[in-house]
């Protein structure tokens, strides 16, 4: 059972995924959330997915309860006022819960594919504060951050280049960088925590310790 990581400030967690669709649907127990979607969907990858961030949600929570999804996609909890968000890559899924106003969370896979693309989301000052020395993963935590800063600001039609920019930074193992947005009129700015590990990166929306408030609800 790949639970990787489980963590408080805020309560979110790490599954890797190594199991067939249906290896993890035995791990679950109210079948019938699950088995409308698995009788519709062809794909085993999407399957895996989703059934794993179930089952994140089942760790964190100590139940499984509906995620519900907006008209824009966006995950939610029916049942709790807790803000959700979660992300795949490839091998992994991740999950975020928060009482606070927004959650946001995207986990990517080491790839030198952000590095390639870098001109297409990246400003040109953001691109002269790439790390020198290891820019691949320093252009990775950029692109992860963009993607929930996306993800926080629930606006369409976002060009990441230009309206989302990602202060500089340094590349630590861990560490805490600051996000801003141009879109809305409120030009809202976010402090983001990242993580960097020799299979993937991820990045998160800070918060309060959220387990004892979220006890409280359950």
């Amino acid at each position: 059972m790949p639970l990787l990581e489980i963590h408080t400030h805020p309560l979110r967690a790490i599954w890797q995924i190594t199991e067939t669709s249906d290896e993890l649907l035995i791990l679950l127990e109210r079948k019938e959330l699950y088995l409308p979607f698995l009788t519709q969907t062809t794909s085993e990858k999407r399957k895996q997915e989703w059934l794993a961030t179930r089952l994140l949600l089942k760790a964190l929570l100590g139940e499984e309860l509906p995620v519900g999804y907006r008209a824009n996609g966006a995950p939610f909890l029916p049942s709790l006022d807790l803000q959700l968000s979660i992300s795949h890559t490839r091998g992994y899924a991740a999950l975020v819960l928060a009482q606070h106003p927004v959650a946001g969370i995207d986990i990517e896979y080491r790839s030198d594919r952000a590095l390639r693309l870098k001109e297409r989301f990246l400003s040109p000052e953001e691109l002269n504060h790439l790390d020198a020395t290891d820019p691949l993963t320093h252009c990775l935590l950029y692109w992860s951050a963009k993607e929930v800063l996306f993800k926080v600001m629930d606006q369409s039609d976002v060009d990441f280049s230009e309206h989302l920019y990602i202060h500089p930074f340094p590349l630590q193992s861990q560490g805490t960088l600051t996000a801003s947005e141009t879109r809305t009129p409120q030009r809202t700015t976010y402090p983001l925590r990242y993580q960097v590990t020799p299979g993937y990166v991820w990045v998160w929306t800070e918060g309060e310790d959220s387990l004892q408030k979220i006890n409280s609800i359950l």
